[in-house]
């Protein structure tokens, strides 16, 4: 490579890395969709209710095999009582006093639970707004490791394994899914896909249409954390939740 190739080849690092301060560049990310990525997209935004349902049932049995709980609910208030009743019934991991964590998420707000929890004498913390800065994060993890249940949305979840996918942003930090001991998500049926060839397929579309989200984190969660380094012996919940329930709403 001359000198010239080397710098040109440089340049384009610095801008994929954004070193410069400055957004992404699309013309080094934009690549226009093969055959074999527009069939699968064409799959995925075709799916009958009923397909999508089937794929529903897949994970339910993906599920049991990593210990996480599959709850389906017809609507969205289903999945508002069944929270709360599951937020009631449980015990914090440490200390008798109950806090909950939840992100800044349209689906989540929109069950407007906040109130009843607060009746029933449970503290409600919400993620940071994006003007919080340094301030509003460290408040959130000091606030998301006391907090016995953290409730998300997700992106994604794969049926083949029963894995959430879960990009950051602000009002939606992962710590909210890591920091409590029970992880709750409540997701749509529409967003659960067949397996990671569709999610790098749908990954990559999102990419070329919008090259400035690279800089988003993302964060994959196959049921609650373990380890088995002592003992060979499986211990839920060591680096992480030790329970995780996904809600997903099946109605139309």
């Amino acid at each position: 490579m001359n000198d010239n190739g080397q710098a040109k080849f440089i340049d384009n690092i610095r801008k994929a890395l954004c070193v410069d301060g400055n957004r992404a560049c699309p013309d080094i990310f934009y690549r226009k969709p093969d055959q074999e990525s527009m069939i699968i997209l064409e799959r995925i935004s075709s799916r009958s209710h009923s397909l999508r349902l089937q794929l529903l049932y897949k994970m339910i049995d993906s599920a049991k095999i990593v210990n996480l709980d599959v709850r389906p609910v017809q609507t969205l208030t289903d999945a508002s009582h069944e929270i709360i009743k599951l937020a009631c019934e449980k015990k914090p991991e440490w200390g008798d006093e109950k806090s909950v964590v939840l992100w800044k998420h349209p689906l989540i707000e929109e069950m407007n639970i906040e109130e009843i929890l607060r009746e029933r004498k449970i503290s409600v913390i919400f993620s940071n707004r994006p003007d919080e800065g340094k301030t509003g994060r460290d408040r959130l993890i000091k606030e998301s490791a006391v907090s016995f249940i953290g409730i998300t949305s997700a992106d994604y979840c794969i049926a083949e394994t029963g894995t959430l996918v879960l990009k950051t942003a602000p009002g939606n930090e992962r710590i909210v899914s890591l920091l409590p001991s029970i992880h709750v998500a409540v997701i749509k049926l529409g967003q659960v896909i067949a397996d990671f060839n569709e999610l790098y397929t749908l990954l990559d579309k999102e990419l070329s249409d919008s090259p400035e989200g690279i800089d988003a984190g993302m964060t994959f969660i196959t049921g609650p954390s373990k380890t088995a380094d002592i003992e060979a012996t499986m211990v839920h919940g060591a680096h992480g939740p030790r329970e995780v329930y996904i809600y997903v709403i099946t109605g139309d």
